[in-house]
């Protein structure tokens, strides 16, 4: 490594030295020295956002909802602030209050959002007879439902090419968690879930 005592002859060397190593603060990287990975944006996001992190973790773990397809069909982009996660369409949403006693479920709720995720895609997953990789089917059938999907009402709809997006996010997101699997692993003892209580 070469430390700079003389900024001068330090820059003079880093641009000599640019093709093969990479200028880190007053250091340079040796020729043979890795520079790390950076960790994909997927991981940081879940790493940063525990309550996204918990609510994945769970739908994975009480429906098996997918990872990478709880993400997709979050409406983006993912944050903290108030606003609808998801957009059930007509009575999905009562449906679900119903079926789980989530009363006070609210689609602003990111817990709430998720966990209706996992409820309707499992319930889809049952009535369409899909398989979890069929992410495309999934969408179409959580905006339009699973009878008018199961009718073809989505063909020719801007919708379809909607559901394409949506699942080249979920291969995003798969591809992402591959280095990170950790994080989306059911964990009843993870730190976070401990702040519930309080």
């Amino acid at each position: 490594m070469i430390y700079c005592s003389n900024m001068e002859s330090v820059f003079k060397q880093s641009l000599r030295l640019l093709p093969i190593g990479l200028l880190s603060g007053c250091a340079m990287l040796s020729p043979g020295e890795a520079q790390p990975e950076p960790e994909p944006a997927t991981c940081e996001l879940l790493a940063d956002h525990g309550e996204l992190r918990l609510a994945v973790q769970d739908a994975r773990a009480n429906w098996g909802l997918p990872p990478q397809l709880a993400l997709a069909l979050l409406e983006p982009p993912l944050g903290r602030d108030k606003r609808r996660h998801v957009l059930p369409y007509g009575n999905a949403w009562d449906e679900y209050r119903i079926a789980t006693g989530n009363w006070s479920a609210e689609t602003s709720d990111l817990d709430d959002a998720v966990d209706f995720l996992g409820w309707n895609a499992e319930r889809n997953r049952k009535l369409l007879n899909l398989k979890w990789s069929q992410t495309e089917a999934f969408y179409l059938a959580y905006r339009l439902g699973p009878g008018a999907y199961n009718q073809g009402v989505h063909k020719g709809i801007w919708l379809e090419q909607e559901a394409v997006r949506v699942a080249e996010r979920a291969d995003g997101y798969a591809t992402d968690l591959t280095q990170c699997p950790e994080l989306v692993q059911p964990n009843t003892w993870e730190w976070q879930r401990l702040w519930r209580w309080f």
